[in-house]
């Protein structure tokens, strides 16, 4: 053991060092800690240990190999048409199903209106590799679009997540390929955003124990969509939820749990819409909880050729 000590000692200061390469401070230089992972050189478990990152230009999060967790990340400087983060598998060549061994924790991510959170997105042709990725105990602000499902999403979920003060709370890109089946969000809060969800692709989601809150308006759907929680709106003169039907594609259907609450704040027996709902197609679908307050319009609850149902056999009847 003394001599292999002795051996050791006197290795040149330059083959030491290459062989160990100095550590990186991540969250000084979140874009260099990201190609020592990548290049196999540093670690994958990206710690910020609660401090603030400030980005200058959008990151990229391979979801098979990154986790990213534990801190602030300031994008408001990205210049316009960036996205803070992208998660994609573009440079994987090995299909592989294992995204969800890696996650995105406990990250406040703040950004500017010209600009996108985070981007599910991968341009490559293979329906294995997903962009997908489980966020969790996450609040995502001040963006363009405060998270986008494009290609390759499907399949995974959200939870724990407050979406608030964007242009657009979560959006879904028309056309998007091998994406849409079934997201599942779970104590996902999405308020405050000039259009709280905006799905242009028909993606299926699945909420649970959610709030839709005070989004001027709250929602365009395109796909089936399961929802247990709470929706609260202000007075609007249009309706605030919008039922679409893509082409070949299941059209719009808006089923609520009989739990779940859905309140006009401050109306006062008196609708300042037409409807409180509006719909494109005959086969569009709402299906309300037992309890509502102020759900209804001048015309009627829902405006167009779809149908309103109640949680119980028989016509909804608003409160």
């Amino acid at each position: 053991m003394a001599l292999l000590l002795v051996g050791l000692a006197v290795l040149p200061r330059n083959i030491i060092a290459a062989t160990a390469p100095a550590s990186i401070d991540i969250a000084r230089d979140l874009p260099a800690a990201l190609q020592s992972c990548y290049a196999g050189h540093g670690t994958c478990v990206l710690n910020l240990g609660g401090r603030t990152v400030h980005l200058a230009h959008g990151i990229l999060i391979n979801p098979l190999r990154v986790t990213l967790q534990d801190g602030r990340i300031d994008a408001s400087a990205l210049p316009a048409g960036d996205a803070a983060i992208t998660v994609s598998t573009d440079s994987e060549t090995t299909p592989d199903y294992g995204t969800f061994v890696h996650y995105i924790k406990g990250i406040r991510l703040i950004g500017n209106e010209n600009v996108d959170g985070i981007v599910f997105n991968s341009v490559h042709h293979n329906n294995i590799l997903a962009a997908a990725m489980t966020l969790e105990s996450m609040s995502i602000s001040g963006f363009r679009r405060a998270i986008t499902f494009s290609n390759h999403s499907y399949g995974f979920g959200l939870s724990h997540i407050q979406i608030f003060n964007n242009k657009v709370g979560i959006y879904t890109v028309n056309g998007a390929e091998d994406a849409g089946e079934r997201m599942t969000f779970v104590d996902v809060g999405v308020f405050n955003n000039q259009l709280g969800i905006d799905d242009e692709g028909g993606f299926e989601m699945d909420w649970l124990g959610g709030h839709w809150d005070y989004n001027s308006k709250t929602a365009i759907l395109s796909a089936l969509v399961e929802f247990d929680g709470h929706i609260e709106t202000g007075p609007s003169d249009q309706p605030v939820i919008e039922l679409r039907a893509l082409p070949n594609m299941v059209a719009a259907q808006l089923f609520m749990t009989p739990g779940s609450f859905v309140m006009v704040n401050g109306y006062n027996g008196k609708p300042t819409a037409d409807a409180w709902i509006s719909s494109h197609s005959e086969y569009n679908i709402v299906q309300f909880p037992f309890n509502t307050w102020g759900v209804t319009g001048k015309m009627g609850v829902m405006q167009g050729p779809g149908k309103v149902i109640g949680s119980a056999i028989g016509t909804f009847i608003p409160h």
